[in-house]
């Protein structure tokens, strides 16, 4: 009975029906087969460049120019440049994001993060009105790779995307010096996770095994305390061990001031509070015992006495008075009840860092009066200000220029103003003789090789 129905037309149409289905699928694997490709051409570049500005990288669109890859150096080959231009053309046509790739022997000391995302801006990589861009930028002498995406592909090209292909691909090829092999396997994931965004899962799918063999242990963030409290014990008994090391010295309670004052916390009050709010109450202790501790005379022995703020004047001098005056300086003078002996001893005051030792009278009453902006910085370019500097007490001036940071672009989901539009393009898909206007996102990932 079943090979009679096996026999009979009605089996046909099924058989059919499964072959095209088994066809159309593997249709997308060949997308890119019947696909005419324009003549990529790179831009011309400048040999003698070593060291380039976001203003000297040359962009792989413009005038006469078309392709997605910017290789001043020749770091890929020819035949490996073209893979990745058919690759990033394929991917343009298809889904409008466009990528590009820029290898630079140098970039001074600019930071990758930065000088990637001011690219991206300059350039204007992806749609203006949906910001479907990616750089992929490699820095050879800091032997660094960053990817930076727009706002239109960070929920597909996550942070945690970027980094695990910069890992698998960029990393072990750019290690062995195998640079276009490298970049070629980074496109084509890229172009995978774009074209199939459901492959994502694969790269959160280690996170997922390492959840389950958790399930049997204690929670991460337990362990993550536990090493927290270990860390805080342990700087903390630091701490305190200096503060006894002190306080067992030989050094008069003067020294032993200024050696525990300069005992300084930094950041550890905010990343540790809990053992430095009680470092720092016993320190506060430690200095008031140290600085009004009794003292004696070194000449004849007899008890040394306090003076207030208005008594001890008569013993200062005028410039040690505009100290005071100016909080950049404390004085306590101790003084024998027979007058004697004299005791002056100089603490730092609230505003002991607004003002420095002046050059000319020696004093603390030189500080910063102006500043006067000569040229106001932009987005392409630095500025520059002028400090005017004046003591207090001998009128000695001074001035000094000071360099103004480039002004921070505005994120903002518009064009950037170095991006170019599509108007006039002639191609129906990809491949513009220019990107699209996209703004960087500031997302994305970087990895070290």
């Amino acid at each position: 009975m079943k090979k009679q129905l096996l026999q009979t037309p009605f089996f046909v149409p099924i058989l059919l029906w499964f072959c095209t289905a088994v066809g159309i699928a593997q249709v997308p694997e060949q997308a890119g087969e019947g696909l005419a490709y324009p003549v990529f051409k790179a831009p011309a570049y400048d040999t003698a460049i070593q060291v380039y500005t976001v203003a000297t990288v040359p962009s792989p669109r413009g005038e006469g120019i078309i392709g997605y890859v910017s290789d001043p150096n020749d770091y890929i080959d020819a035949s490996e440049e073209q893979r990745i231009n058919e690759l990033l053309y394929e991917l343009e046509a298809k889904s409008t994001a466009q990528v590009a790739i820029v290898l630079l022997p140098s970039i001074g000391d600019e930071v990758p993060k930065n000088f990637a995302v001011q690219l991206f801006e300059k350039w204007g990589i992806g749609m203006a009105d949906t910001d479907n861009g990616l750089l992929i930028l490699t820095v050879m002498d800091q032997r660094r790779t960053e990817f930076e995406t727009g706002y239109g592909l960070e929920a597909i090209l996550t942070d945690a995307v970027c980094f695990r292909i910069g890992t698998s691909e960029v990393v072990p090829s750019f290690k062995a010096g195998r640079y276009g092999e490298g970049m070629i396997n980074t496109v084509s994931r890229v172009k995978q996770f774009l074209e199939t965004p459901e492959a994502i899962e694969e790269v959160y799918s280690y996170e997922v095994s390492y959840q389950e063999e958790a399930q049997n242990g204690l929670p991460w963030y337990l362990y993550f305390l536990g090493a927290y409290a270990l860390v805080c014990l342990l700087v903390g008994l630091w701490y305190f061990g200096v503060a006894f090391d002190i306080e067992r010295s030989k050094d008069d309670f003067y020294d032993k001031y200024h050696r525990l004052e300069h005992l300084k916390f930094g950041c550890l009050q905010w990343l540790m509070p809990l053992p430095m709010v009680f470092f720092g109450a016993l320190v506060k202790r430690r200095l008031e015992k140290y600085r009004y501790a009794p003292r004696f005379s070194k000449i004849n022995g007899l008890p040394l006495r306090l003076k207030n703020e208005w008594a001890e004047n008569e013993y200062l001098e005028a410039a040690e008075i505009l100290e005071e005056k100016l909080d950049s300086v404390r004085y306590d003078v101790w003084v024998t009840d027979d007058q004697s002996d004299v005791m002056i001893l100089e603490y730092e005051g609230p505003n002991g860092r607004k003002y420095s030792d002046c050059a000319q009278c020696g004093y603390k009453t030189f500080g910063k009066t102006k500043s006067t902006v000569t040229k106001r910085p932009t987005y392409d370019a630095e500025g520059e200000r002028v400090d005017y500097y004046e003591c207090r007490n001998c009128n000695f001036q001074k001035s000094m220029a000071v360099v103004v940071a480039k002004v921070a672009r505005p994120v903002s989901g518009a064009a950037s103003s170095g991006g170019t539009s599509w108007s006039g393009s002639s191609s129906s898909g990809g491949g513009s003789s220019s990107f699209g206007g996209g703004s960087s996102g500031g997302g994305g990932a970087g990895v070290s090789w």
